[in-house]
């Protein structure tokens, strides 16, 4: 684990890019999850989207405050390899490609998932 004095210029680097990847894909997720309410027929869907919506925009909040932290030394990392700095910007092309329809909304929720899981990965010792 490294705090930002600790990282090298590169170490830092890749956990911003990730960092932005992470973002981009909750983001997308965040946009889908708003048309899929505005479009859902029944109120119970309305309100699943709703509730996904907002977790989604917990989870930017909390991305953002351990950004954050890293920057002003508070919290160290475990630096982000290439690999999974590449797979994060992957899964947010990939998302992008989805279509916002509720046979898609799984889908949607695994690769939000997937780069949350990632971001996270670097936070934990």
């Amino acid at each position: 684990m490294k705090t930002l004095d600790e990282c090298s210029s590169d170490e830092a680097l890749s956990f911003i890019h990730l960092y932005f990847a992470t973002v981009d894909v909750l983001i997308e997720a965040l946009e889908k999850y708003n048309r899929l309410a505005i479009e859902s027929t029944t109120s119970s869907g309305r309100s699943q989207y709703r509730a996904l919506a907002l977790e989604t925009e917990r989870d930017l909040e909390l991305l953002k405050n351990q950004r954050r932290a890293f920057l002003s030394n508070d919290k160290a990392i475990n630096p982000p390899s290439k690999e999974t700095v590449e797979a994060s910007k992957l899964l947010a092309a990939n998302l992008a490609k989805i279509v916002a329809k509720d046979a898609k909304a799984n889908a949607i929720i695994a690769l939000a998932t997937q780069a949350l899981d990632a971001f996270n990965k670097v936070l934990s010792a």
